[in-house]
Order: C-alpha cells, then sequence, then structure tokens
C-alpha cells in the first residue's frame, strides 16, 4: 500500500477550519431558521408590540467545533407592557378564589374546539440524505409554527417549546420504544397529559401507553384516587401506575420538607406495579423475569450502601456491562425502521413536559444515580439509555412543553418555565397568594404592622398584595439590597417560587367535581390502600435507619459517601432550610385534609 501524502500543519489548520465552517453552517439549520420564521410570523402590526424569542440556557460558542445552544429552550418573550401591567397588579389586594377554582379539567387546558396539535415527524425514507431530511423537517416545523401562531392568539397560549432539535429527541424516543411512560405531576396532572400526544401515540404509532402519576406522596390520597379515575375515564383503556421516588407519609406532609436521611434510604414506590403492566402488555414475548429478581433482591437488601450504589450500586448479576451501554446508546440514535421487541429486548420509553421527574423515576427504577437530574427545567438535554435488566431498556427524553392554555403563572410554579428566567415574579406570587394563605402559612406580619404592637395588627383588617408578601418575606429572611437596604422583594419572590416548584409550598389541583364528593374519596378503597402503603413503607425504612445508626458505632453513615457529593448535599439542604423554618402549617389547608 503506497505510503500517504506529508501534510502539512498549514494545511491542517485549513482544514479544521473549513470542517468547523461546514458544522457551523449544518447547526444553522436547527435553529435560526426557525426562528426567524417565528420573529416574521410573530411581527407587530400597527398599533402591536412585536414579540421575542427568549433563549434560555445561552451558552458563549467561541471557537468550539460543536454548537452548545443546540438543545437551548425557545419561548416567546412577554412584551415590555406586558410586564408593566402584571407589576401594577401585582400592588393591588389579593383576591382568594374559592375551591371550585382549584379543579381543572384536561379540556380547560386543551380544547377541543380549534384543538392545539404538537409537531410530528414528516415523511421521510432512507432514499434522503443528512441533509435533506433536516431540511425537510425544518421547512415542516417552520409551517407548523406558523400556522399555530396564526389561528390562535399567541397571548393566550402558554409558553411552548420552539426548539427543533428538542422535538426531535421526542420523535427518536417515541420511534425506538415499544411501551412509553407518558410522566405527570400528581399536583397539576390535566397539564401534563395532552390529549393529541397520548392519541398519537396510540392510534398512529400504535404503542402501549401507561400514564405515571409521579411524586404521590406530595399529595392527598384521595385526591390521588380521584386523578386516577378521572385519568382512566378520559383516556379509556389507559393504564395508570402511581409513583414516588421519595416517599413521605401522610402525615409527614405538612412539614413540605423531605429529610437528609429519608433522600438517602426511602425505597421508591410503584416499580412493581409497573412490572406487573409491561408484564400484561409484553405477554410472553419478552422474558422479564430478571427484572422480578431485581425488586426482589432490592426488598430483601438491608445494607444502606448495597441498596443505593455507595459501593457500585446493587451486587446483581443482571448489572449492564459498558458495551451493553454503548450498544443501547448507539441503537437510540439509528434512525431505522421500528421493529417490536427488537433482540428480545423490551424499550420502554420516559416523556413529558419538564420538572415531572422523568430523570428521578428512571433512577428510582434502576435503584442507583445512573442519569443527572436537575430542578432547572431543560436541564436533560438529549436522550439517554440505559440497560435496567439484560431485557429492558429504558430510555429518558428531554422535557417537552407542548402548546396549551394554561395559565403562564401556573407554568412558572410548575417548574415549566426556568424561575431564573422570569423577570417579573409580583404576578406569580400573586397567583400563589389567591390559592393558598400565604400569610398564614408563612407566619408573615403585613408591612404597615411592622413594629406596632400585637393588639393593634389583630384590632386592623389589611389587605395583602403580591408585592407585600414579597416585602414581608425579605423582612423575615433578613434580604436587603446592597445600597439602600430596602427588603429585596425580588429575591424574595424568587425564592418563593423555588419553594413552590419544589413542593415546600404545595399547590394541588383537583380533577373536576372533587370537593362535592370530597368525603367519599377519603374512604375511597385505593387511597386507604396507597396511605397504608406509604405509612408502612415509611416505618420500615425508619426502622432500617435506626437499626444501621446503632450497628454503625464508630462509622457513621455520612462517611459512606465521598466528600464532594457530601459536601453538594449539605450546601443544598442548607439553603433549602434557611427559608423553611416558617412553613409549619398544613399547606393542604385548602383541600379540606388536615
Amino acid at each position: 500500500m503506497p505510503r500517504k501524502q506529508a501534510f502539512s500543519g498549514k494545511q491542517k489548520k485549513k482544514q479544521l477550519q473549513e470542517r468547523r465552517e461546514r458544522k457551523k453552517d449544518s447547526h444553522s439549520i436547527y435553529d435560526e431558521d426557525v426562528v426567524q420564521d417565528i420573529s416574521d410570523t410573530t411581527a407587530a402590526k400597527p398599533g402591536e408590540v412585536e414579540a421575542e424569542i427568549l433563549h434560555v440556557h445561552e451558552q458563549p460558542t467561541g471557537d468550539k467545533d460543536f454548537d452548545p445552544n443546540r438543545y437551548r429552550l425557545h419561548f416567546l418573550k412577554i412584551s415590555q407592557e406586558e410586564m408593566k401591567k402584571r407589576k401594577t397588579a401585582a400592588r393591588r389586594p389579593v383576591i382568594k378564589v374559592t375551591e371550585k377554582a382549584l379543579e381543572m379539567s384536561i379540556g380547560s387546558v386543551f380544547p377541543t374546539e380549534n384543538p392545539l396539535d404538537f409537531p410530528k415527524r414528516p415523511p421521510w425514507d432512507f432514499r434522503l440524505s443528512k441533509t435533506q431530511l433536516e431540511r425537510q423537517e425544518q421547512a415542516y416545523y417552520s409551517k407548523y409554527v406558523q400556522t399555530l401562531l396564526m389561528s390562535h392568539d399567541p397571548q393566550r397560549l402558554s409558553y411552548f417549546e420552539l426548539n427543533l432539535e428538542t422535538w426531535r429527541q421526542l420523535w427518536r424516543v417515541t420511534e425506538i420504544s415499544d411501551i412509553l411512560l407518558l410522566i405527570a405531576d400528581i399536583r397539576y396532572p390535566a397539564v401534563h397529559v395532552p390529549p393529541s400526544l397520548y392519541s398519537y401515540l396510540r392510534e398512529e404509532l400504535g404503542r402501549e401507553v401507561v400514564v405515571v402519576l409521579n411524586k404521590v406522596d406530595m399529595a392527598p390520597p384521595p385526591l390521588v384516587a380521584a386523578w386516577r379515575s378521572y385519568l382512566t375515564a378520559v383516556f379509556p383503556g389507559v393504564r395508570v401506575v402511581c409513583f414516588s421516588s421519595f416517599p413521605d407519609r401522610p402525615e409527614d406532609t405538612a412539614s413540605g420538607l423531605h429529610s437528609k436521611q429519608k433522600k438517602r434510604l426511602v425505597k421508591p414506590l410503584g416499580p412493581q406495579e409497573l412490572l406487573d403492566i409491561c408484564r400484561d402488555l409484553v405477554k410472553d414475548k419478552v422474558n422479564l423475569d430478571s427484572w422480578q429478581e431485581k425488586l426482589d433482591t432490592e426488598d430483601t437488601s438491608t445494607s444502606a450502601p448495597e441498596r443505593h450504589g455507595c459501593h457500585g450500586g446493587i451486587d446483581n448479576p443482571d448489572k449492564p456491562s459498558a458495551d451493553m451501554l454503548q450498544a443501547g446508546a448507539a441503537e437510540a440514535h439509528l434512525a431505522g425502521v421500528y421493529q417490536r421487541f427488537r433482540d428480545g429486548v423490551l424499550t420502554i420509553g420516559c416523556i413529558g413536559y419538564p420538572n415531572v421527574g422523568k430523570s428521578s423515576l428512571l433512577n428510582g427504577l434502576v435503584g442507583r444515580k445512573v442519569v443527572s437530574v436537575s430542578k432547572t427545567p431543560g436541564h436533560t438535554k438529549h436522550l439517554q439509555t440505559i440497560f435496567l435488566t439484560p431485557t429492558v431498556k429504558l430510555c429518558d427524553c428531554p422535557g417537552l412543553v407542548f402548546p396549551s392554555h394554561v395559565d403562564k403563572s401556573l407554568q412558572i410554579v410548575s417548574g415549566i418555565f426556568p424561575i431564573a428566567q422570569v423577570r417579573e415574579p409580583y404576578s406569580t406570587v400573586g397567583y400563589l397568594a389567591q390559592r393558598l394563605d400565604l400569610p398564614t402559612l408563612l407566619h408573615l406580619t403585613h408591612p404597615e404592622m411592622a413594629g406596632k404592637p400585637p393588639s393593634a395588627a389583630r384590632s386592623k383588617v389589611v389587605k395583602w398584595s403580591a408585592f407585600d408578601v414579597c416585602e414581608s418575606w425579605a423582612v423575615k429572611c433578613g434580604y436587603h439590597t446592597a445600597k439602600a437596604s430596602r427588603p429585596d422583594v425580588y429575591r424574595a419572590a424568587n425564592q418563593l417560587l423555588r419553594m413552590a416548584v419544589e413542593g415546600r409550598l404545595r399547590l394541588c389541583f383537583a380533577p373536576p367535581d372533587f370537593f362535592d364528593c370530597q368525603d367519599s374519596w377519603k374512604e375511597n378503597d385505593f387511597a386507604v390502600s396507597l396511605s397504608e402503603r406509604l405509612t408502612s413503607l415509611a416505618h420500615r425504612e425508619q426502622s432500617l435507619a435506626q437499626l444501621e445508626d446503632s450497628s454503625s458505632d464508630s462509622e457513621p453513615e455520612e462517611l459512606l459517601q465521598p466528600a464532594a457529593s457530601r459536601q453538594e448535599e449539605e450546601k443544598s439542604w442548607g439553603e433549602e432550610e434557611e427559608a423553611s423554618s416558617c412553613v409549619s402549617q398544613n399547606p393542604f389547608a385548602l383541600l379540606g385534609d388536615d
């Protein structure tokens, strides 16, 4: 074989520059063309304000060979005039809403008249090159967004995902998955279950769909039972699973906080129910005995390091190797014809909105941390796969925000929109104050009553505004501006929103007609069973924790953790305990469950 010709450094540099330019040009079709089309569609008419695009998680590009902003979130930005209106409304007295206002139906979020669809992958075949396929998808998506914004009022529309590349991740996950888990937060299930997505997966793709109600420990068991019954009625034939990665006892929900020890020791609630449903759907086409053995091993294990991966995870002979993980990731990115149960492996895809707990659910099923999790929406940038057992593969999808008519304040409270990007948080605090008694929950003193005797404060009826709540909380927490030392209301409002997203201020919505028959739901068999399971599971873990503490006299449990992770955990819990000392009353008082 003849020897290759020598390559000079100047030629190599030129080659790298050309390669960088080609990558830059190829990435431009993911983002800028679509954004330009959206900007043209939302261009201001005479007398109107032009809509802008908000780029979330913007990263500097520099001279990198890849585009770090390829998977960034895109939302429509609210105008300056709208911000002024919201700030003015935040200084008005808060008007409390009734219990019926906490009832929410799926039809109110996703209307049946002039329905809101989501972008689906256009038809394709193997004759198309990569560039042709990408440009075809870009043209389809630009037309979809233009049609959506012209047929619906952009001000009425909620925040929804405008980045084509994020939708591409959903298309890939739905293509390679045999069973799809549509994950919803139990506090807002009506927001997280789009009917268009469910019908598309069932009717057009022919996939099996399981709705997972996650974080069930954050809501009273009667409310969980009501939502489970409502979803079964709206979507006939759907399977519903209740899941929680860190379950609390029902009587512990008043504190609104998880203990540090409980986060390490509590086993998830719901893996066995999910296995039973998958076994019923798969029949005998895939052997799921290894999954059952894994759950049985976790149930009989009593050692904290073995159960929680402090020494490499569970000692399981079915633990996937590095080659298996690499093969699974490679297969996930292949664009091929769908084959049901390819190679005898069941592929389970986890899809849903941001911050509903997709990655946490995946970690809970595996029994140790295998994918990164964060409270910030958009943390998962692209799909990732992990083998649960040799015959079961899990696929985690980035969170997608579907077009809907949900209130933008509720999107912020539910963690769909990043709080760090909220420029005007006071109206959202007012949204919370209308539905939760924040002054009572946080033990706040009205700014007008500051420094006056308690008798004067009790004799005068004061009206709270959203701005008053933020100012009082800033004073209580000692938040002041650097120059004038005034109460830092923006920081206080920001923290209140974070407390709501994390569940320390728990706002739960109910299905239609829930409060009319609330007493009957308390006696529901499923609600009673769920309450007993949460209580027994928490008591079991508490007894195991006490047993482990008594058996490790010289080596405390904290020493089993790496120093870096221990410092991060102590820092995060220190920040949570700083603002949680005042939240002592039951946050479910509005739901009538003391």
